[in-house]
């Protein structure tokens, strides 16, 4: 038996009755609430007085004293230490449910290779078909008919065994996920060691005591998992806002539905809680009663005032390896959507969508998956600015754009000690999406220290200078469907003895 002890100050008439007679008041815990923070889990248990197991909570990870928090209902009594007693979760021998979940991942793994077998036979006569695909014989011991007979036989059932092998891949990998999933059921149901927290010489009657436990370890947290889905083919573009949390727990708890409270922000201890102050509570070496707190006053259920922000999940059965991809909240917002590109860097066009700041909070900067008119457009980064929020959704597909150079319009020319180039450009971009859009194509001028750029206004395809950046930039509004070509030239001189590298 492993114990951890916490001891805490006393009056002296209570310290020698401690010293005399160890007494733990027995009690049946129940889980009441987990606060699920980036970091760490909370577990909140409520003990009542009756002819339980004699201990607090439970937990499969902590057994640290300063992970434990007990608030009493009352702020009289007695108090000893905080124990944690290690022991078997669940008490009571294997029921008929882990017995039939062992069953089912015994049929599981059964399925699972004769999938496999079946799939290795598929292979096999594959490579069988294909080592024998070159027929041999004489011309008459073979006809034609008899050649062709036997080219259409082995193409059949060359198409069968590959429709075979896409659809037995397809079922082995739907049956893994199955095993894997019935692998951490069967070991949620089976005996695992656990701590039992204990508390001696603890006198309430018969009212309530919470406990909570910080849960550190088996990677028990949440991470985001928002994902964002944009409708463009409609008259105004619409973002919808899906904000989900992958919740990992593992608690020795079963049967029994709580609230799940999700925190965007790290564990910052115990003391961090709101009603941890002025409340009678036994933690981190405090006195039994804290100043000026009345003795009938009784602890309720605190709905989590934790710091920042939080979500609040409807009751949900937790548990042991418990993982779930939850919904935290769900918002649709006006997008406006527009597109640029700098084709003489790339050749790509990129996509910029803008929205109000949504109500639910951030909590995946550069996570966030983006869906784009239902297909999938991968990770995107999200930035604030102001009262809006950008989202760059990097290249897009129904956009193309090409930049090239006209060398029927170039030319050069000699005066003097002086090289004079004339250099032409032409830019195409094509809208092949189902609906109208404005891009931005933005054209960087060569800059040299030993050459000079003359532009003329009306050399640059209704586009505009910027000369304190030197890049010259048009907006143009492309219908679905619509090409558009722009063409633009300027001047580069230099010195006849100098050298100067191709800055196009």
């Amino acid at each position: 038996m492993e114990i951890a002890t916490m001891s805490f100050r006393r009056s002296l008439t209570t310290c020698s009755a401690i010293a005399a007679v160890w007494s733990t008041t027995t009690y049946a815990q129940e889980l009441e609430q987990v606060d699920v923070f980036r970091d760490a889990v909370v577990a909140t248990w409520t003990a009542s007085a009756d002819n339980g197991g004699g201990a607090l909570a439970r937990s499969f990870h902590s057994s640290s004293p300063s992970d434990a928090m007990v608030f009493p209902s009352s702020g009289e009594g007695s108090w000893g230490a905080v124990q944690a007693r290690r022991s078997t979760w669940p008490v009571q021998p294997v029921n008929a449910g882990a017995t039939a979940a062992d069953t089912d991942l015994d049929n599981a793994q059964l399925e699972l290779a004769l999938k496999g077998a079946q799939l290795a036979l598929v292979e096999e006569d594959i490579a069988l078909l294909r080592a024998n695909r070159q027929v041999s014989g004489t011309s008459e011991a073979l006809l034609v008919e008899d050649l062709a007979e036997v080219a259409d036989w082995m193409h059949g059932e060359m198409k069968d065994l590959l429709f075979r092998r896409v659809e037995l891949n397809m079922e082995v990998a739907e049956q893994e996920r199955l095993v894997a999933s019935l692998e951490k059921k069967a070991a949620a149901e089976k005996p695992r060691g656990a701590f039992f927290w204990e508390v001696s010489g603890l006198e309430v009657s018969n009212e309530a005591v919470r406990t909570q436990v910080v849960e550190w370890g088996g990677g028990q947290q949440w991470s985001p998992q928002d994902m964002l889905s944009l409708s463009s083919t409609s008259g105004t573009p619409q973002l919808t806002w899906h904000q989900r949390a992958m919740v990992n727990l593992d608690l020795p708890s079963s049967g029994k539905a709580v609230p799940i409270l999700v925190h965007d922000a790290a564990y910052g201890g115990l003391q961090q809680r709101p009603d941890a102050e002025p409340m009678p509570m036994l933690a981190y070496g405090r006195q039994l009663k804290a100043e000026g707190v009345s003795a009938d006053r009784s602890r309720s259920r605190s709905d989590s005032e934790w710091p920042g922000t939080y979500w609040t999940l409807t009751e949900m059965e937790v548990g042991p390896h418990w993982d779930r991809n939850v919904p935290l909240g769900q918002e649709s917002l006006p997008a406006i959507v527009r597109h640029f590109s700098v084709p003489k860097q790339s050749a790509v066009v990129n996509m910029r969508i803008a929205v109000p700041r949504p109500s639910m909070p951030v909590a995946a900067a550069e996570q966030a998956l983006l869906m784009i008119d239902g297909r999938p457009s991968g990770k995107v980064w999200l930035t604030e600015s102001g009262d809006s929020l950008l989202i760059d959704a990097g290249v897009v597909r129904d956009w193309t754009i090409e930049r090239k150079r006209e060398s029927a319009l170039c030319a050069k020319s000699t005066l003097g000690n002086r090289v004079k180039h004339h250099r032409a450009f032409s830019i195409t971009v094509s809208n092949r999406s189902n609906s109208a859009g404005e891009v931005v194509i933005d054209e960087p001028l060569p800059i040299s220290n030993s050459a000079e750029i003359e532009v003329a206004p009306e050399s640059l395809g209704e586009g505009t200078l910027d000369e304190a950046s030197g890049i010259v930039r048009w907006s143009l509004e492309l219908k679905a469907g619509e090409s558009r070509t722009i063409q633009f030239s300027y001047d580069l001189s230099h010195g006849r003895d100098q050298r100067i590298p191709d800055l196009d």
